[in-house]
């Protein structure tokens, strides 16, 4: 199976922005709110938008704090969709961070309170 060769995620300055507004928010941290956020993205139709290869980074998370334990579980998942969106598995980092960013948008638009997360998916 292909492999992540990130270890550090950064994320664009518009989605930083939106990770701190989700926390007030929700009180919940940014790694788990990037785990729902990733999986709403994958189960949206159509391809994320690619991020551009020189875009401002507002922040990083380590890929362990991200994902810990679960590392390989969102790796199988994002292989899934490639292979079912017809994707060369090459780009894998890059569709990662696709998903992430598109995630974190989808979950701004979605959660305004705690209470939102229960009407999701």
């Amino acid at each position: 199976m292909p492999e992540l060769t990130l270890q550090r995620i950064p994320f664009t300055v518009e989605a930083g922005n939106r990770l701190r507004t989700l926390k007030s928010r929700t009180g919940i941290t940014p790694n788990i709110l990037c785990r729902i956020g990733f999986c709403l993205s994958l189960e949206e139709q159509g391809l994320p938008p690619e991020l551009p290869n020189n875009f401002k980074v507002g922040r990083e998370i380590n890929r362990y704090t991200l994902l810990g334990k679960y590392d390989k579980f969102f790796v199988a998942l994002l292989v899934t969709r490639l292979v079912k969106d017809q994707m060369s598995l090459t780009g894998i980092d890059n569709m990662f961070l696709a998903h992430i960013n598109r995630g974190i948008e989808i979950l701004t638009a979605r959660v305004k309170s705690i209470a939102d997360l229960s009407h999701l998916g």
